[in-house]
């Protein structure tokens, strides 16, 4: 039989001269990894607060659509220059017809907007030649077919 000692759980630790064995740092200590954090949060909101603004799309002017039609009839806007409308819808979701939803269609510009009830749309009006172009709405009152619920956008 040997005479030497079994090694016992605790001489694991130790190297082969009885010195401990150095222990293992993590990569990346708690520290940095919070800094690391930190540093990006600063950074993005920085980012973020220093952004420009959106650009602000102002109305040439507004547009009421309701059951009793257009406020104005006709619209005008400059010839060869993109125009932008508010189109207002006052009307209840309570309207019997169309369920309070207007629309501004002009057809020869390509314009079809829907606008839900009691709220309000931005419509772009492509530049156009001078003349007069046909809008109506088709959703309810008659639809197009309904002299209230038609007008004449005059470009100038």
């Amino acid at each position: 039989m040997s005479s030497q000692p079994k090694p016992s759980a605790s001489c694991h630790q130790h190297g082969p001269r009885g010195r401990r064995a150095p222990a293992r740092q993590p990569a990346f200590g708690p520290r940095l990894v919070a800094f690391l954090v930190i540093v990006v949060l600063v950074v993005g909101g920085a980012v973020w607060l220093l952004r420009p603004p959106a650009a602000t799309v102002r109305a040439e002017q507004d547009v009421t659509v309701t059951m009793s039609g257009f406020t104005p009839g006709d619209i005008t806007v400059a010839a060869n220059r993109v125009a932008t409308i508010r189109l207002v819808n006052p009307d209840s979701n309570m309207h019997t017809d169309g369920g309070g939803v207007h629309q501004l269609a002009i057809p020869a510009l390509g314009v079809d907007i829907k606008v839900q009830p009691r709220s309000e749309a931005l419509v772009t009006i492509p530049a156009a030649a001078p003349g007069r172009y046909a809008f109506y709405c088709d959703v309810c009152c008659g639809g197009k077919e309904n002299p209230m619920m038609q007008g004449t956008l005059i470009v100038g």
